[in-house]
């Protein structure tokens, strides 16, 4: 709870507020960078060295420094046909969302691939990776790779992949070409670092990952969406589940 604004202050009061040792000394509380010391960054009344008063922490609260990575849902694979082509896409991934205070951060979902939209004797049914090759801060989630003639597309792993397309055939193994389906888009990252005061609720809601397009060979589902929230250096969640963190 922050110590309130008007009134009087003691030196028990802010003890009670950022925690230190006793007999209580006023150079315990110094203002952090961020969270080295007893007050946290935010309270950038309170001086960093030199002359400090009691008065200038009306107002001040502790908070951590809380960094976030969010991840949208993977879009679905399309379908591979027969014959001839296909229509329409694969269903698109999730939206996911981080609130807190009165922020809410969005990370989009993926697009859906296209169902039979490529020619046979090419090749776009590999699902985008959620990895550092797609510049992703880290290696999050793959998709199931390139479809083969004639088999449906393989799940991928991890979070926010795209699904790959179900593969085509060949004229030669039934009347005329068919088309393979191409993969789906991964899931956008959001990242980013606030101070959050102790107490408040996080929530977070992951998108899941778009349906893959069904037909003669299927494609698969994207993959769902993903959060980790590190609070003063440590990690306290990392999760492809929705819920909530209440900091402390």
């Amino acid at each position: 709870m922050a110590i309130a604004s008007t009134g009087s202050i003691s030196m028990s009061t802010i003890q009670t507020e950022f925690g230190g040792s006793n007999p209580i000394s006023i150079s315990e509380y110094y203002r952090s960078n961020t969270y080295e010391n007893n007050v946290s960054g935010n309270n950038t009344g309170v001086p960093q060295s030199g002359t400090i008063k009691l008065s200038q922490f009306r107002g001040t609260a502790l908070a951590r420094y809380i960094t976030y990575k969010l991840l949208g849902a993977g879009g679905g694979g399309g379908y591979g046909v027969e014959n001839g082509s296909g229509s329409g896409t694969a269903g698109s991934g999730g939206n996911s969302t981080l609130t807190f205070d009165s922020t809410t951060v969005t990370a989009t979902g993926g697009s859906g691939g296209g169902n039979g939209d490529t020619y046979y004797t090419s090749d776009n049914t590999a699902g985008q990776n959620a990895d550092t090759s797609q510049g992703y801060s880290e290696n999050f989630g793959t998709s199931g790779g390139s479809t083969p003639y004639n088999q449906n597309a393989a799940a991928g792993s991890g979070f926010a992949a795209g699904g790959s397309g179900g593969g085509g055939d060949q004229p030669s193994d039934y009347d005329s070409s068919g088309n393979r389906g191409s993969g789906g888009t991964a899931g956008q990252e959001k990242g980013g670092s606030s101070y959050v005061n102790v107490g408040v609720s996080m929530g977070y809601s992951l998108g899941s990952g778009g349906a893959g397009g069904q037909s003669f060979h299927d494609g698969a589902d994207g993959r769902g969406g993903y959060v980790k929230l590190i609070s003063n250096g440590s990690q306290v969640v990392a999760t492809g589940t929705s819920g909530s963190y209440t900091v402390v």
